[in-house]
């Protein structure tokens, strides 16, 4: 029963996702002032930190520059905050004026002026632009007003290069079907962040993120053929090898399989006071099931973790003393449902696990009861159709090599 609930825990320990929270705001950082090489770094790391979590671009412009410079800036980079700041010496000490606006308003929402000591930069580096922490809150925190969103500054064409037929997500003005000539060409309010995802039967297409601010951009999708074959090698139930072959027809989400579930040698993990004479830890039963079936991947190629599903039907063959070779009389069929996921961890290969339980024909009945010494079997409801179930349900984890 442990074993039982280790393999419902393992699709859970495939992959780890982790959450992070993007920034809500893009702020301009208009710095002049007192060795901006020494001041910059800390305001930086203050302003993106965990509290205020802005995204920050550092404006570009000479001193001499004016104000519309600035909201020209602004808006080419999407900001839609700027803060300004002025850093003059005063006897020794910083002077220090600070106002935080919007391109698209005439007065700043919050602004000041502080007199600070002169730092010592190699022990309060990290806390010197703390004083701005309380009024961006009240600014930027939960509950404070709206701010308007950035105003686009240019409309220019964007180039897509693809193979013919992808569709192409991740517009404003939604998909996108690259045409014949493998080119798209749509009309963006630009600055923008893009992220592109492709979608072609046959080909894995690989996101991309775009920043366009100018004319002429363009980009080019990555785009790979997914694999026509895939040979798996797996653990049955974590004991017995298993091999098997795939086939999938045009490249599609559709996979053709044939699987050799072998049970001629494999480990034991049962109490070895039990086991055979061997010190090691294997058993060996004179049975093998030969199995055709199918599944079907739901989730897009493009994705690393994918959902399929399957179904095997499978004959089971025996070896009465490894002298004959006949299908074994009291359930000489099976059929098993399966879920699986697989997690590609680089082109063409990938781990998988399957779980789901294992139906029996057993052409009579009794025969089979009489076989059975474990009480985890249920008998299928099917009036005239001898069908069984065994528990705990079958599991798989195995190896994709797809080429």
């Amino acid at each position: 029963m442990r074993n039982f609930f280790i393999l419902l825990a393992l699709p859970l320990l495939v992959v780890s996702v982790s959450a992070q929270t993007l920034p809500q705001h893009r702020v301009l950082v208009r710095y002049q002032g007192l060795q901006p090489e020494k001041y910059l770094p800390p305001l930086d790391a203050f302003l993106t930190s965990d509290k205020l979590a802005l995204w920050v671009v550092p404006s570009k412009l000479a001193v001499q520059a004016t104000e519309d410079d600035v909201i020209k800036e602004a808006r080419s980079f999407a900001c839609d905050l700027v803060l300004s700041i002025e850093n003059a010496d005063s006897s020794g000490k910083d002077e220090v004026s600070w106002r935080l606006w919007s391109p698209e308003e005439a007065k700043p929402r919050v602004s000041g002026k502080v007199m600070k000591e002169r730092p010592d930069w190699a022990t309060v580096a990290d806390v010197y632009w703390l004083f701005l922490s309380k009024p961006l809150e009240s600014q930027l925190g939960p509950g404070s007003p709206p701010w308007p969103k950035a105003t686009v500054s240019d409309t220019v064409e964007f180039k897509i290069t693809a193979r013919p037929g992808t569709l192409v997500k991740g517009l404003a003005s939604g998909p996108v079907l690259v045409p014949e000539t493998g080119v798209a060409v749509v009309s963006l309010a630009i600055p923008v962040s893009l992220v592109l995802e492709g979608r072609l039967a046959g080909w894995r297409t690989r996101a991309e993120r775009v920043f366009v601010n100018s004319p002429a951009q363009a980009v080019a999708l990555h785009q790979t053929p997914l694999a026509d074959w895939a040979l798996t090698a797996s653990l049955n139930n974590f004991a017995f090898p298993s091999f098997g072959v795939e086939w999938y027809p045009n490249r599609g989400n559709l996979a053709l399989r044939a699987q050799i579930d072998q049970f001629l040698g494999g480990l034991y993990f049962g109490n070895q006071s039990n086991a055979t004479a061997s010190s090691w830890p294997v058993q060996s039963l004179p049975l093998a099931t030969v199995q055709l079936g199918a599944a079907w991947f739901w989730s897009p190629a493009e994705e690393q973790l994918r959902f399929y599903t399957a179904a095997d039907l499978g004959v089971r063959w025996m070896f009465p003393q490894f002298r004959i070779f006949t299908v074994e009389p009291i359930v000489p069929l099976t059929l098993e449902p399966l879920a699986g996921w697989d997690y590609r961890w680089t082109e063409g290969q990938s781990l998988y696990f399957e779980l789901g339980p294992t139906i029996q024909w057993a052409p009579n009945a009794d025969n089979f009861r009489a076989s059975q010494k474990s009480s985890m079997v249920f008998e299928v409801p099917l009036p005239g159709v001898p069908l069984f179930v065994e528990f705990p349900l079958k599991a798989k984890v195995g190896y994709r090599w797809s080429f």
